[in-house]
């Protein structure tokens, strides 16, 4: 979501700056398990200032590339969570070091451990099924 606040209170940015940052931002959203970093992610635009590019995301997004593309990987392990996939794979895929390092991660996003979200997932979908009954 774009922080408009932000955008009115800083610098206009160039048409150039706000196509590389959307264009970011999409390649983030499209697949968020692909590792790059953020130089990688502005190379390929021939960028002139990756100051501005990322001051420019920053501005509209509220926070810096890297930190968007960890978010939008630990959203996307809840997905893997409910499906099954063990937290060693899960944090294989979201490139952390060891399981502890993601679920340390996880609950500093979340305000709860990856065990924890599962339990309160599983109980969430049982109290459906019992109201569906």
């Amino acid at each position: 979501m774009i922080n408009r606040s932000a955008m009115l209170d800083t610098k206009p940015y160039s048409n150039y700056v706000l196509a590389a940052v959307t264009s970011i931002k999409k390649h983030i959203d499209t697949d968020p398990f692909h590792y790059r970093t953020a130089a990688e992610l502005l190379d390929h635009l021939s960028t002139p200032h990756r100051n501005s590019v990322e001051k420019a995301f920053k501005a509209l997004y509220g926070t810096r590339i890297k930190e968007y593309q960890v978010k939008q990987r630990l959203y996307l392990s809840k997905f893997l969570l409910k499906e099954g996939m063990s937290k060693k794979q899960i944090a294989k895929k979201c490139y952390y070091g060891s399981s502890s390092a993601f679920c340390t991660a996880f609950k500093k996003e979340f305000g709860m451990s990856p065990t924890e979200w599962e339990k309160a997932f599983q109980e969430h979908m049982a109290a459906l099924s019992d109201a569906k009954r």
